[in-house]
């Protein structure tokens, strides 16, 4: 009860939002050397299956245009092709870590393309638990595990859960597509690897996706998302957001590991200022588990909400060229 109440205090201080709808991470950023930073919380309406995740982050971004101009200082506009070195640190309290890679848009397009290979490194809490991924014969399943009250009741408990290390490697592909009037319709493909240290029987958690993982896995991730500006300081958005896991079978074909897979569908809106370096968010939605045997709690504990804050600045005020 106590780890509960903690918990909860933390994700209602107006200080802690979460942040999903700028995927590409280029909300606010300008040519050149630019740091942002993030707080994030999201919370059920109804405590249950589904973990309160929050974090505060930290972003480097060095966007380095290419072509005959470099215009440092300047807006990134629709059509632009650029270099990107992305230095990230995340902070929760079951982990933190960090991530570092390089990413291109090699074309001057409308619809826009993005290649990001990222690799990235964290630690558990103590906070590493054995996690229950396949059907056993004394009738425990994904679904006893695969909650808040599992992991709360087990984490930060040197019994339960362990102090370990994780990294992973990332590729990611995103399209976007800009219309006149600045919306923006988006498609995400994401391809995680993922290599931790754990004592469990190679079963584990990733905290930052919310779901069940071996200590090599692979993660899959499908993002659409849009932004409708209504005005300079009002956009409405929505995305949604499908992750599946690897499977894992022995040599005379026994299951050990099920392929896991969630989605959640997210609306709201978010309000600008500060030329768009300043964001807060409010998107309710919908999480789900297309496979009945993952989950045993009720509808209403589908129901979760998001709450943000970004902010950002580049060290160069004016364009230079």
């Amino acid at each position: 009860m106590l780890k509960k109440l903690l918990l909860l205090s933390l994700l209602i201080s107006p200080f802690l939002w979460s942040f999903t709808y700028d995927e590409q991470g280029l909300l606010g950023l300008h040519y050149g050397p630019n740091v942002s930073w993030t707080a994030s919380a999201n919370t059920p309406f109804v405590w249950g299956q589904w973990l309160p995740q929050l974090n505060v982050g930290a972003d480097f971004n060095w966007i380095e245009p290419m072509g005959d101009s470099l215009a440092y200082g300047g807006k990134i506009e629709d059509r632009a092709s650029f270099l990107r070195l992305q230095l990230s640190i995340d902070l929760s309290p079951f982990y933190t870590g960090f991530m570092v890679g390089l990413g291109i848009r090699p074309f001057q397009t409308n619809p826009q393309v993005e290649v990001r290979f990222l690799y990235s490194s964290s630690v558990y809490f103590n906070s590493n638990i054995e996690m229950i991924l396949i059907d056993s014969d004394e009738g425990t399943s994904i679904a006893d595990s695969w909650n808040a009250e599992y992991i709360l009741d087990h984490a930060w408990t040197q019994n339960f859960s362990t102090f370990d290390f994780s990294q992973s490697f990332n590729i990611f592909l995103d399209f976007d597509y800009v219309f006149k009037r600045g919306t923006v319709i988006g498609l995400g493909s994401h391809f995680t690897l993922t290599d931790i240290m754990t004592k469990h029987d190679n079963k584990s958690y990733d905290y930052a996706r919310n779901i069940p993982v071996f200590s090599r896995d692979y993660i899959l991730e499908l993002i659409i998302y849009n932004h409708i500006p209504l005005n300079p300081h009002w956009k409405l958005l929505s995305y949604f957001n499908a992750y599946q896991t690897g499977f894992l079978r022995s040599n005379d074909g026994t299951v050990l590991k099920e392929s896991l897979n969630y989605g959640k569908v997210m609306a709201g809106f978010v309000y600008l200022w500060k030329d768009g370096k300043q964001a807060f968010s409010v998107t309710p939605g919908f999480w789900m588990r297309p496979k009945k045997e993952t989950y045993n709690g009720s509808l209403v504990q589908q129901f979760i909400i998001h709450l943000q804050y970004q902010g950002s600045f580049s060290f160069l005020a004016r364009p230079t060229k």
